[in-house]
């Protein structure tokens, strides 16, 4: 499983690359050097306060979709969460978790 580092960096990259901007566009735009933003997007580096609002900004996305990262999360991930599900539901939530599977395979 990815760490949330790795996830935060994999979400920059694609929100940047959602937004056609290169590396040295977003720099200008959020006051970070080009290094520091590939250094980021490489997980080769922690991300500061001050850092991530200024991306956020410059991305013209708020703070928390930054640390959005349902949409990244690979299969063991989910699975294990499933787990957890079927784990701690007691009978009658299981049946529901049962009958809302069918539904949307059906």
């Amino acid at each position: 499983m990815k760490s949330d580092l790795e996830l935060f960096s994999q979400k920059l990259k694609i929100l940047r690359q959602k937004r056609k901007l290169t590396l040295e566009k977003l720099s200008e735009l959020s006051d970070l050097s080009p290094n520091h933003i590939a250094k980021l997007e490489a997980s080769k580096t922690n991300p500061s306060f001050n850092s991530i609002c200024s991306l956020a900004a410059a991305l013209q996305v708020e703070i928390k979709e930054l640390f959005n990262f349902d949409d990244l999360k690979d299969k063991e991930f989910i699975k294990d969460e499933f787990q957890k599900l079927i784990n701690y539901s007691d009978v009658k939530h299981l049946q529901l978790l049962y009958k809302i599977h069918k539904d949307i395979i059906n």
